[in-house]
């Protein structure tokens, strides 16, 4: 809303006489016009420079918003500082774009999770670690001992963990050092068709991958021939196969896939709340050019006057 108020101000030297003329030719009532006419171009001038010094003045208005009070609104919550400033169609965008990636990565991250259970659930059904040990070498980790039980480490370039449980004939745990006997012993141990009874091996994640990404665990599945095994050439390598291994390999792939769609979905949600707020500056700047109070005057330039200003124009926008 804009309000103009108008001051006309006009002088005027001498007065009307009768029709008599002055000195100059000129009645009293027409000599400041000539005067403002044959000065025209230094009373302009100066009607210029007051108008500068009156240019828009800006006053605080109640309906002023904080750039970094939006821009942190919508940092946390996309769209708040959207709906701060009068926004509420992007308000809603935002909002939107902010619960459709949650969904999103909700879902995402549940089936991976599901999908994680399921090869895990596999493997534990169709690979062995007895099966598998019947064709491996093995070594002992001194390092690994702790009271009870001894850490096994395999060689190869990739390994798996366990431990082995073991009483001796007075029911006392026993030790095994890095000595030949001791070797001998585990070697008995292992060979021991009943070896679930006192080897656990670690479940952990390497576990999983290893047992089905390299080629030394192969013999470990139950559908597995060593002496005929199907072989596949991939990127990585020749790479031996079975039925079993090819779906583990897949599960195990459809469960990455899933897990990186919700890694996706979060920068998703990320990239939401920076733009959100970068947005949100700029919203708020052009909410207070819209709703500022804003002060202005403008001279008039009148040729009659001896000062060349014939009145004021003042405009309040609010």
């Amino acid at each position: 809303m804009t309000l103009r108020v108008a001051a006309g101000i006009m002088i005027l030297w001498g007065s009307v006489q009768g029709g008599t003329p002055e000195a100059g030719g000129y009645p009293a009532l027409f000599r400041p016009v000539v005067q403002g006419l044959s000065s025209f171009s230094a009373v302009q001038q100066d009607v210029s420079q007051a108008q500068d010094s009156l240019s828009d003045i800006d006053v605080t208005s109640p309906y002023y918003r904080y750039p970094g009070k939006a821009m942190m609104m919508s940092l946390a919550v996309p769209g708040a500082g959207q709906l701060y400033v009068g926004r509420p169609m992007r308000t809603v965008a935002f909002l939107g774009a902010e619960i459709i990636a949650l969904l999103a990565w909700s879902n995402y991250a549940r089936q991976g999770e599901d999908m994680t259970l399921s090869f895990r659930d596999f493997a534990d059904d169709h690979w062995d670690f007895n099966r598998w040990l019947d064709t491996t070498q093995y070594q002992i980790d001194p390092w690994g001992r702790g009271e009870g039980r001894i850490y096994i480490g395999l060689g190869g370039s990739h390994h798996l963990e366990f431990f082995v449980d073991d009483m001796d004939d007075d029911g006392r745990p026993e030790f095994f050092g890095n000595t030949k006997d001791d070797s001998k012993r585990l070697d008995q141990l292992l060979a021991d068709p009943d070896t679930s009874d006192y080897v656990n091996v670690k479940r952990s994640s390497e576990y999983y991958e290893n047992i089905g990404k390299y080629n030394q665990f192969f013999s470990g599945w139950d559908d597995a021939d060593p002496n005929n095994p199907d072989i596949e050439e991939r990127e990585s390598g020749l790479v031996a196969l079975s039925e079993h291994r090819s779906q583990y390999l897949r599960k195990r792939a459809d469960a990455n896939r899933l897990k990186s769609m919700a890694g996706y979905a979060i920068s998703a949600i990320m990239f939401n709340h920076v733009v959100s707020a970068v947005d949100a500056i700029f919203a708020t700047s052009r909410w207070n050019s819209e709703h500022a109070r804003r002060l202005s005057g403008r001279l008039w330039f009148s040729p009659a006057s001896p000062h060349g200003v014939g009145g004021m124009q003042i405009s309040l926008t609010w």
